[in-house]
């Protein structure tokens, strides 16, 4: 038998794209929402990193015309009254300032609030009645 002449080898050019298998399309991936609003992730998936907050920069607020010359946390010490005015949440939240009653944290005034004499135990009220019938005994 008479020799075939070789063919010709085509080499792939480099900018062509390779020919592409057909892929079955992929079913979404159902995540599960665990506990406090985290997404639960499969083994193996990886999640990109939050990146840090900005550094905050603490910036001291200046005092309003209002609250000018009252008694702030900062300036609390042995000799002054403790007590609060107002709610802690307030812009106008401040202490009572006053001289201390000595061996107490608050002045005169405001010990006579904070301590009050207890009732003698016949007269005081009976405590109510636990509810659900009084505590369990096994």
């Amino acid at each position: 038998p008479a020799p075939r002449p070789a063919e010709p080898v085509r080499a792939a050019a480099p900018d062509a794209p390779a020919p592409e298998e057909p892929r079955e399309p992929r079913e979404p991936v159902l995540r599960s929402v665990g506990p406090g609003g985290f997404v639960r992730q499969a083994p193996g998936e990886q999640q990109a990193p939050i990146p840090p907050a900005p550094p905050r920069r603490l910036v001291p607020a200046k005092p309003s015309p209002e609250i000018a010359g009252k008694t702030s946390l900062l300036d609390l010490n042995d000799r002054i009254c403790k007590w609060p005015i107002g709610h802690p949440g307030e812009p106008d939240f401040h202490f009572c300032s006053d001289k201390v009653n000595p061996g107490f944290p608050y002045c005169v005034e405001h010990c006579g609030h904070a301590y009050q004499a207890q009732l003698p135990r016949r007269d005081r009220r009976p405590p109510p009645p636990l509810p659900f019938g009084g505590p369990r005994v096994r």
